[in-house]
């Protein structure tokens, strides 16, 4: 017997107690178990503003946007043109995997006022020449979208094509859900059909037709009930050999319904059991016969002496439908066109022919017969076969039958099947084929490809990919892309996961892929580090994270391309996460839905993976000083600094027993080698999640309530900060002196009774502007005393807008500042005085007047040959950003510049700006900007 020590123990209830926890309690809705009235908390539609209206500008020639998909398992898809689009937030993001420049998502498409559920390309066409000629898009809004790619027009400022709302398609009183799109070996051109389950208990199935490059006319031709048996997945094809409709319907009642289209509508004939939970996903193949010669292989049957052919009782042209649910399990079934019946013969005869009598016709009269006479009484094998005519679309009307059967069970993972999908059709031999490959997706955190044995037919898993340790829930959605040969998948926490097969006939190779990354819920706040060298966000997702160009090769041109990428995590925390703020290059604090700010350090990790990334090698003479890495202990809450005397001891740990017999519960700490290993490439998801931590090198401890805002001074000596207030005492800026221990100053700055919502200091550190909840501006300057006990002192206040102050910034030389307000006007103040002189009134010199709330403003640094003007962007509250700007001589007079492309902007409030000026031969202008629509946008701004 093995006795383990009580630390031992205690982390493996610490383990249990927070599965449960994300199990039960932090799951999304829609995973959330039904409530005593019979109701479903997926159902429940939370209320959101109006639409934005739409407008267009060339004030950004390139975009950089980074969301990620949602807790949702059809939030992705992938066309066969290589673009993927998924659902981000209120918008559809539209993405290239395969693109061998690495780059991130192009661009997002916006119209929805709720967050996108499902997504699902329409495609036209014969076999291997089908196109995306569409992309529906279902949301809680309760409405599906339709958008179409306009023809010979780009997006502006991008060079990316321009997608338009073709439809928008209501009709529904819940969320969409599900959207089943056509996939067969041939679609017709003329018209597409599709269908959308919402959690109203419907199902509506469409019929699109194209009337110009930007409209379409979508009608809805039927509405199917279903009750409280919500459609959680549904998938459309034609009948084998034909070109009438089947739909299958998964739902919550844990069968598969199957619908036929007889006179245009659908008509239910079957309902599939077999599955003990709720089908999440279905997916329609069309089987075809190996292309090999078949003397070759009756020649290799012959020398084998076996059977070696598994398709022995699938005809060509047979229609499969794959199945994957929340009972661990994936069935196949076989949708056949039934022979006619073979004449009667005697029995004699039938002994001697009884083996072509096998090959030529799947079932016998006998069989027939018995399958129509159980059809009729609602007896069903153990197989699950069933008998359905159907009348053709033709003149006589004639009727035609059809068998539905059990084809074969998947056993393998351990955990709730979310996705399935078929391998895309290929060429083999010049001939259309569709392959038997299924691609599956499970919360078990893997991924499987199953494939059927060639000697006996049965379905085994022989690859598989995903996940191993971290803190992640598995797998949500996973495709194949269209070519077979990449994988795209999807977890609980939004991050993209690609694999790309490099392997050959031999085998498969499936080696990782680097994909776009980012935030999976609004992001609060973001800044540059002080040298302009890379970006950090903080985010309601409880993660502070660090973006930098990555310069390299495109793999497919050889020329040379810098795109941007997430290269570190330095803060994962308990906590959402709400403003940043640096004190030097490499420090920053961070503030979050808790009484104290922590500071972090970069390890030389970073730093040397920071200089090989992007190419600049004169920072690493800054690395020595610094701790190698940054481990999270079990069972501890801060990340505590790793030295170079610490690896030696981590090895050595390693090689014992009691380390070895703890690896459950500590895997997701750093090892030796990832503390020590420089990035030649952006890092995946799971280096991300376990490996990229910074050092906490401290908390600063004094305020009362949740983080607000936090500042840091330019001389890398005061960190100002203010928490949440419910009393003016409350109200305060707190100051931190990094100099002396980050020790706090005596008394906080004050002269607020509401809460503070920002904090900034001038760039000479002369003054620090505060702006509060109650709408007043405060002003406090700097004492000559460097070593007084409080370094700052009120010198000014106004109380100049009719509402809330969200935010302010001081331009590059410090001359004036901006108020930003809920009253949709920004205020630019200067003083009275040209040397701004202690005592001399600040003056509002310019009002200037926005469409909406304004939630962030920031000036433009100075730049080289615009020495003589100010620049201003504002950020609304509904998602758009304006550029002012001024001639230095005339700081009243503000012009209006443009508005940043609609199409480049966020899908709701932004919360953050940020400029940059880039290093380089010919520096630009670059502003960051963040939203409540999980995203942060990198612009390159050109003025005229």
């Amino acid at each position: 017997m093995r006795y383990y020590h009580r630390d031992t123990m205690a982390a493996e209830n610490m383990y249990l107690v927070a599965r449960e926890r994300l199990d039960n309690f932090r799951r999304p809705k829609h995973l959330q178990p039904i409530r005593a009235n019979s109701s479903y908390p997926w159902m429940d539609i939370p209320e959101t503003g109006t639409t934005p209206e739409s407008s267009t500008s060339a004030a950004a020639s390139s975009s950089t946007s980074i969301p990620t998909a949602f807790w949702l398992t059809q939030a992705l898809a992938w066309g066969v043109d290589g673009l993927a689009a998924f659902g981000a937030h209120h918008s559809v993001a539209l993405y290239y995997p395969m693109d061998s420049a690495r780059r991130g998502v192009r661009a997002t498409l916006q119209g929805h006022t709720n967050r996108v559920n499902c997504v699902a390309f329409l495609n036209r066409g014969h076999e291997l020449s089908q196109k995306n000629v569409a992309i529906v898009s279902g949301s809680a809004d309760k409405t599906a979208r339709v958008w179409k790619k306009k023809n010979n027009n780009t997006a502006a400022g991008t060079g990316e094509d321009k997608w338009v709302c073709s439809a928008v398609l209501e009709g529904h009183t819940g969320s969409v859900v599900t959207i089943g799109a056509v996939r067969a070996r041939s679609i017709q051109e003329q018209r597409d059909l599709f269908a959308t389950g919402s959690g109203d208990g419907t199902i509506k199935v469409w019929e699109r037709t194209e009337v110009d490059e930007i409209t379409d006319k979508v009608e809805c031709i039927q509405t199917i009930q279903v009750g409280k048996k919500y459609a959680q997945s549904i998938a459309i094809s034609y009948l084998p050999n034909t070109s009438i409709p089947v739909m299958a319907v998964g739902s919550t009642d844990n069968r598969i319904s199957i619908y036929v289209m007889q006179s245009k509508q659908f008509d239910k004939v079957l309902s599939l059991q077999g599955h003990d939970n709720w089908v999440r996903s279905l997916d329609f193949a069309t089987f075809t016969k190996d292309s090999t010669n078949d003397d070759t292989k009756q020649q290799q049957r012959d020398t084998d002496g076996k059977n070696t052919s598994h398709h022995h009782t699938l005809q060509d042209g047979d229609l499969l439908l794959a199945s994957g649910s929340q009972d661990k399990y994936i069935r196949i079934w076989r949708i056949s066109a039934v022979a006619e019946a073979p004449e009667e013969v005697s029995a004699e005869d039938a002994t001697a022919t009884g083996a072509q009598a096998g090959s030529e016709a799947a079932l016998t009269q006998d069989m027939l017969k018995s399958l129509e006479e159980m059809s009729k009484s609602g007896t069903q094998l153990s197989t699950k076969a069933h008998i359905i005519d159907v009348a053709m679309d033709t003149p006589t009307a004639e009727t035609k039958r059809f068998s539905v059967i059990f084809e074969a069970l998947l056993l393998g993972h351990d955990d709730w099947v979310y996705t399935i999908n078929w391998q895309p059709a290929t060429l083999q031999n010049g001939v259309y084929h569709q392959p038997m490959c299924l691609l599956s997706a499970s919360t078990d955190k893997s991924m499987m490809i199953w494939r059927p044995d060639e000697s006996t037919g049965v379905w085994v898993n022989n690859t598989q990919v995903g996940e191993v340790g971290g803190n992640t829930i598995g797998f949500y959605g996973g495709l194949f892309g269209p070519d077979g040969r990449w994988i795209l998948a999807y977890g609980y926490n939004g991050a993209f996961h690609i694999w790309k097969n490099e392997g050959n006939e031999i085998g498969d190779k499936w080696v990782p892929q680097v994909p776009a990354s980012g935030h999976y819920a609004p992001v609060q706040d973001l800044t540059w580090d002080p040298t302009q060298s890379y970006l950090i966000s903080v985010s309601l997702d409880q993660t502070a994270r660090l973006y930098s160009p990555w310069k390299h090769t495109d793999s497919l041109t050889g020329s040379a391309v810098s795109t941007w990428h997430e290269i570190a995590r330095p803060q994962i925390h308990g906590y959402d996460a709400q403003c940043i703020a640096f004190t030097d290059k490499w420090t920053f604090v961070s503030g979050s839905d808790e009484k104290v700010l922590r500071v972090f350090d970069a390890p030389q990790t970073f730093v040397r993976s920071l200089a090989q990334l992007s190419g600049d090698e004169t920072i690493l003479a800054e690395e020595s000083s610094r701790p190698v890495g940054a481990n999270l202990p079990a069972l501890g809450l801060s990340n505590k600094a790793v030295f170079e005397n610490d690896i030696s001891a981590m090895v050595e740990a390693q090689e014992s027993e009691e380390y070895l017999s703890q690896q459950a519960f500590v895997s997701t700490g750093a090892t030796p080698t990832s503390l020590i290993e420089t990035m030649s490439q952006p890092p995946f998801e799971e280096h991300l999640l376990q490996h990229t931590l910074w050092p906490e090198v401290e908390k600063l401890f004094g305020h009362g309530y949740e983080l607000m805002c936090v500042d840091g001074s330019h001389d890398h000596r005061w960190v100002a900060s203010a928490c949440k207030a419910h009393t003016p005492d409350q109200a305060g800026v707190r100051l931190f002196d990094a100099r002396k221990g980050w020790k706090q100053t005596p008394n906080p700055l004050t002269s607020h009774t509401l809460t503070v919502t920002k904090v900034k200091f001038s760039h000479d550190d002369r003054f620090l502007l505060s702006i509060s909840r109650d709408r007043l501006w405060s002003l406090f300057e700097r004492v000559e005393d460097p070593e007084a006990a409080d370094p700052y002192k009120l010198v000014a206040s106004n109380k100049a807008h009719a509402r809330i102050l969200w935010d302010c910034s001081w331009s590059h030389d410090d001359s004036m500042f901006a108020t930003a307000s809920r009253d949709k006007t920004i205020k630019v103040w200067k003083s009275a005085s040209e040397t701004r002189e202690t005592g001399a009134p600040w003056m509002a010199i310019a009002t200037i007047k926005l469409p909406e709330a304004v939630t962030a403003v920031e000036f433009a640094p100075r730049l080289e040959g615009r020495e003589g003007e100010h620049v201003l962007a504002a950020g609304l509250e509904d998602g758009r950003v304006f550029l002012f700007r001024c001639d230095a001589a005339q700081p009243e007079t503000w012009v209006p510049v443009g508005e940043i492309s609609r199409e480049l902007t966020h899908v709701g409030t932004v919360n953050g700006l940020s400029w940059r000026v880039t290093k380089g031969a010919t520096p630009q202008w670059q502003l960051a900007s963040c939203g409540v629509d999980h995203s942060v946008r990198l612009f390159n701004i050109t003025l005229k």
